[in-house]
């Protein structure tokens, strides 16, 4: 089965989940089957796309951009699937994981040819209506953020490990395999965010 048969329409699709699909459990033994299976690969898509496109959301301003990225994530899960340990979180923390390094190579290209391209693609398989969709998510999520205080006062770190932990409710074990670090430096820096938070202090220069 190819990459591009396999793969779910990301982000826009908010068609009702077929109940012989959805599984909001996704099962651990079923991530290996997704770059094979695709009742898997559906199952996963539709348990977690929502939480894909929280944490890109909050880090996208244009809708283009996390639509393309919520189905790179997806991609790439396929292709490093015999990645995930079950023995180190559930499967949203892995594929969270994978957002995140997702997005850290498109910071990293997309003044490149080959992602301008990439992204020119991308927007023509969005109409006017999926990107109002995108943009009122986009939108919500800035205000969800505002809601748990001055986030602006964190460091770039900090803020990572409030929105995984206090906003995606992932474990302090989970938060680290996404992140690929300890978990004592997730408790560190949680720590020193809700700190931050409570007493108004600017941010330091001193990051874990």
């Amino acid at each position: 089965m190819t990459t591009e048969r396999a793969m779910p329409r990301a982000g826009w699709d908010r068609s009702p989940p077929d109940p012989a699909v959805l599984d909001p459990a996704f099962p651990d033994t079923a991530v290996a089957r997704i770059g094979s299976d695709r009742h898997a690969l559906d199952q996963l898509y539709r348990a977690h796309v929502d939480d894909v496109i929280s944490y890109l959301a909050r880090r996208c301003p244009d809708p283009h951009d996390v639509a393309d990225l919520t189905a790179d994530t997806f991609v790439t899960a396929i292709d490093t699937a015999h990645r995930f340990d079950p023995r180190r979180g559930r499967p949203v923390a892995w594929l969270l994981g994978v957002a995140r390094h997702v997005l850290l190579r498109h910071f990293r290209t997309r003044a490149t040819e080959r992602r301008a391209v990439a992204r020119i693609s991308g927007r023509r398989l969005l109409d006017t209506s999926d990107i109002h969709r995108l943009e009122e998510r986009i939108d919500a999520e800035r205000r969800a953020q505002r809601l748990l205080g001055d986030l602006d006062r964190l460091s770039a770190r900090e803020r990572e490990v409030v929105e995984l932990v206090d906003r995606a409710g992932l474990t302090t074990a989970e938060a680290a395999q996404a992140l690929g670090v300890t978990t004592g430096v997730v408790r560190i820096r949680r720590h020193r965010a809700h700190t931050r938070l409570r007493t108004s202090k600017g941010p330091s220069d001193v990051d874990v």
